[in-house]
């Protein structure tokens, strides 16, 4: 503790819940949140949580995580300052891990620089976006993601062509343990007011189809090869179902809200709930989208 208070000051406190870190609004406390500004301070605290035998997650905007109610016992990174930043030369745009989708959304709007409208509306950061191959309208960030640079495990930090870090569908192949520091996207000059048409019709879709003003997680489990969750979901009768204070939305199936009070234990129990009836009707097997931390 007297470690990273040192190093940090006021940028670190102990047992804040993660439930206000979250847009499901769910999570026990986590044992350390420090809000890091410098790749030298990530490292540090890095070295810090290995030296007292606690682990470490970066969080961004908490939007595709289910905390534990118990929370989380390590020690969490949002990533601010020059880890946040957003910088654009020629066709690229530089962003900084913890720099927000919407943020670099609409600097390279503003750059003229188009391939990015796809994310208008996905309320995450560019680091978990790069780590989870976040997409849509059949698009995905290893697309455009030119270089990363990471913070390794043992503190060094590399730079890495995209092309070099394996990615599938909602997954990236990154080195274990690496957290991601910065991305340089490569995007495409354009007309700015088709950009701008662009975004709203990709913010226009989402407001149809997905329940933008309620607590979600976004998609809750991946899409199945060939098909889709919601639709399978919907099919067994989901919508509506609820456990405690969870319940599968009636906009979109594969969403579950927050309705209150729920508690990461009502949407484990939920998640479940549809997995199985997924599984006794079709023989799909769902694999969640969000990821679950700590012992839920």
């Amino acid at each position: 503790m007297d470690r990273l208070r040192a190093q940090l000051g006021r940028r670190v406190s102990f047992a804040e819940p993660l439930s206000g870190h979250t847009t499901w609004g769910v999570g026990g406390p986590a044992w350390a949140l420090c809000r890091v500004r410098t790749a030298d301070e990530a490292a540090a605290v890095l070295t810090a949580a290995r030296a007292v035998g606690r682990s470490c997650l970066v969080l961004g905007r908490g939007s595709n995580l289910l905390v534990a109610d118990a929370g989380f016992p390590g020690v969490v990174l949002r990533l601010e300052g020059e880890l946040a930043a957003l910088r654009v030369q020629g066709n690229h745009l530089t962003a900084g891990g913890g720099a927000t989708l919407a943020q670099a959304l609409q600097q390279a709007a503003d750059a003229s620089l188009a391939g990015l409208e796809w994310a208008a509306g996905i309320p995450g950061t560019v680091g978990g976006a790069v780590a989870g191959n976040a997409g849509a309208h059949g698009r995905q960030m290893s697309d455009l993601t030119a270089e990363v640079s990471l913070l390794l495990a043992d503190g060094r930090v590399v730079t890495t062509a995209g092309g070099d870090l394996p990615a599938d569908y909602r997954r990236r192949e990154l080195p274990a343990g690496a957290l991601v520091l910065a991305a340089r996207l490569e995007l495409t000059p354009a007309d700015p007011a088709a950009i701008r048409d662009l975004m709203r019709r990709a913010m226009q879709a989402r407001r149809q189809s997905q329940p933008l003003g309620a607590r979600t997680a976004g998609s809750v489990f991946k899409n199945p090869p060939g098909d889709y969750a919601g639709r399978l979901i919907e099919a067994c009768g989901c919508k509506g179902l609820a456990v405690g204070d969870a319940v599968v939305s009636s906009r979109h199936a594969n969403f579950i809200e927050n309705r209150g009070a729920a508690t990461a234990g009502d949407v484990l129990g939920l998640m479940r709930q549809v997995a199985d009836r997924v599984k006794r009707e079709f023989g799909v097997e769902l694999e969640p989208e969000v990821r679950v931390v700590g012992d839920v």
